[in-house]
């Protein structure tokens, strides 16, 4: 006789996968286990229903007075892909995930999955990702950071990344044939992959990810200036993310207007540091007025709210 509990019911399996979303409850995993992508199949089921305690009491987490009685409540199972359903049931590494822990990455992703399925249409954002070589290094902005930086105030609301970026570009940012190149890609990338979605109302808002050089990104500002619905994300360095971290002292602006007169204006952005009057002069000549706005704190990665960006604008 089977020392295992009873099998799964029907309707335990519809209640997991429903509370899962299709995707794999291990901690930050969350892969879509209704396809696969690699392969092109998009009606595939690549998941595994895990018992938290096992079906049977010498399984893993197993228990005398539990294992059978909670065989079958979906309270008790995850849906997991198969490499992290391997990894909390093998011996060498079972015990690295105990009964709290993985009640605990199930609690919080069926959490996350009705925050998500809860939020209307108008929560839904579209979302950009722009990169392009910086120096000898290439960019990327992986789709699921976007996601979790948007995460809980917006949706993605498509599967896909709307992305513009120069493909087999072999020209760093030091050669002119990149700046001949990459400003126009960003033009026509916008042009053709945005503008028109938002006048026929198929884009109703944005979320801007880019990862490339200062000018370029300026460039991307310059673009989406008269897009009213949009926000912008940076990626910050400690933590590595794209959310906002929402931590550290809030930052405040000063303006420091430049003298009258001169026919030349020069404008000073002194946001992780301060920039010498002698490095416009140098260029522009003396007879310039300098303006200058001043963050306070100054220091790399100093905006680390989204209410900074809103003062920074303002």
């Amino acid at each position: 006789m089977s020392n295992r509990g009873k099998e799964l019911r029907e309707v335990t399996k519809l209640l997991v996968w429903g509370r899962a979303a299709g995707r794999c409850q291990f901690k930050n995993c969350r892969k879509p286990l209704d396809h696969d992508l690699l392969s092109g199949k998009f009606e595939f089921n690549s998941a595994y229903l895990a018992h938290i305690v096992a079906s049977s009491p010498k399984g893993p987490r197993g228990c005398s007075e539990r294992s059978h009685e909670l065989a079958d409540d979906p309270g008790n199972i995850m849906l997991m892909c198969d490499t992290h359903h391997r990894i909390i049931d093998a011996k060498q590494t079972r015990d690295d995930y105990p009964e709290h822990l993985l009640l605990e990455w199930k609690k919080e992703h069926e959490e996350w999955v009705d925050l998500v399925l809860s939020s209307g249409p108008d929560s839904r954002s579209h979302i950009l990702q722009f990169s392009a070589p910086i120096g000898p290094n290439e960019t990327a902005v992986p789709f699921d950071d976007c996601v979790n930086a948007i995460l809980p105030d917006r949706t993605p609301a498509e599967r896909r990344p709307t992305e513009i970026k120069v493909k087999g570009m072999y020209f760093q940012d030091k050669d002119q044939t990149y700046w001949d190149v990459q400003p126009q890609v960003l033009r026509d990338g916008i042009a053709q992959k945005i503008r028109g979605r938002f006048e026929s109302s198929d884009i109703r808002h944005l979320s801007v990810f880019g990862l490339a050089p200062i000018p370029l990104l300026m460039e991307l500002g310059r673009l989406i200036s008269d897009i009213s619905d949009v926000n912008v994300y940076e990626r910050h360095r400690e933590p590595a993310q794209w959310k906002w971290p929402e931590d550290g002292p809030e930052v405040s602006f000063s303006l420091t207007q430049g003298r009258p007169g001169p026919k030349h204006v020069a404008l000073k952005l002194s946001v992780t540091s301060h920039i010498a009057d002698d490095r416009i002069t140098d260029v522009i000549g003396d007879d310039v007025s300098i303006w200058d706005i001043l963050s306070d704190p100054q220091t790399q990665g100093v905006i680390r709210h989204k209410s900074d960006l809103s003062r920074y604008r303002s």
